[in-house]
């Protein structure tokens, strides 16, 4: 057993163990670990599905990547095991006797039965890419939602947002295109052509913007229509350490939107530097999405397992693209 394995199924180990003795801090950190690696493949997908659709140099500068982050698809069921096997200690609703339609949405077993749907969306969409680009981008934009709603959106009762879902649509297209220039930079042969740097960079700039707008929409939203069950989405993210967690989130992508809009944006080194810290904010926001829901105030010991969560889930994609990455070179 070489070392990043024995470190990956010890640290897995622990966080089993910790999963009996605090449910809620594993079940929220790997809800947090599990949208941050969902990210990069849904963004993955929907890079692979609407790059064919639209002619330019961009994409032979992406499909590599966008392929290698949408093969992770077959973890998504396994990431949120956890989430699943804890769904009590996370969602206010799980305890709730609903009538109708939405008590059979906010149940149990329709939210298990929606996430292992879900999750086989995914497989089918990887499959269907290059060839179904069409059908398959209208059901990414099904999937991708109601996977935002009931994952992240339901875990605050009373909390509704028409745009939420194209919200994490905008992350999912900026990771993956974060990913899939960090595989051209960085795991090329050969130095990435400046005029395709330049491609590269106009990407993240547009999408960096895209994501400012979409979660500057809802914020003014929220906050003009001024009802106290949405605003308190808000109110316990501007407040102490979520507080601090907000201003560093919205800090770093303005810090990487200026930085790549420079006139030294498109160069390698800051692509490369840009992309690193567009997916480790993406860490950060997943955390920020979830866990204030579940713990409206700080936990200290809460934050330290959803970090653990993100370096045991990071660890296990890593070794999973690099040996994905590996077999096709070699296959061609």
């Amino acid at each position: 057993m070489n070392r990043p394995t024995a470190v990956f199924a010890i640290s897995a180990s622990v966080l089993v163990l910790l999963g009996f003795w605090q449910p809620a801090w594993v079940g929220a950190g790997a809800l947090a670990a599990a949208v941050n690696g969902s990210n990069i493949v849904f963004g993955g997908l929907l890079l692979a599905l609407l790059t064919p659709l639209i002619k330019g140099r961009w994409h032979m500068l992406l499909a590599p990547g966008s392929r290698l982050g949408a093969s992770a698809a077959v973890w998504l069921l396994p990431m949120l095991l956890p989430v699943l096997f804890t769904l009590a200690w996370l969602y206010p609703w799980f305890a709730v006797e609903g009538s109708g339609f939405r008590g059979v949405w906010l149940s149990p077993w329709f939210f298990v039965l929606r996430t292992v749907l879900y999750a086989g969306i995914a497989l089918i969409l990887q499959r269907w890419a290059p060839r179904r680009c069409g059908p398959g981008l209208i059901l990414y934009a099904l999937a991708a939602s109601l996977a935002a709603v009931d994952w992240l959106m339901s875990l605050q009762s009373g909390f509704a947002s028409s745009i939420f879902g194209l919200l994490l649509t905008a992350r999912h297209l900026l990771e993956g295109l974060a990913f899939a220039g960090l595989c051209v930079l960085c795991w090329n042969l050969v130095p990435l052509p400046a005029p395709q740097c330049q491609v590269l960079r106009g990407l993240l700039v547009s999408a960096l913007a895209f994501w400012a707008y979409v979660h500057f929409m809802q914020y003014l939203i929220i906050w003009s229509v001024n009802l106290e069950h949405e605003s308190q989405w808000y109110r316990v993210r501007e407040v102490g350490a979520w507080g601090v967690v907000s201003a560093v989130l919205v800090a770093g992508q303005l810090a990487c939107l200026l930085a790549l809009a420079s006139p030294w944006g498109g160069r390698p080194r800051v692509l490369v530097w840009g992309c690193v810290a567009i997916l480790l904010l993406g860490t950060l926001e997943s955390i920020w999405l979830g866990l204030p829901a579940v713990f409206p105030e700080f936990s200290l010991a809460a934050g330290v397992v959803a970090l653990l969560c993100q370096g045991v889930y990071g660890l296990g994609l890593w070794t999973w693209w690099r040996w994905q990455w590996q077999r096709r070179r070699h296959e061609t």
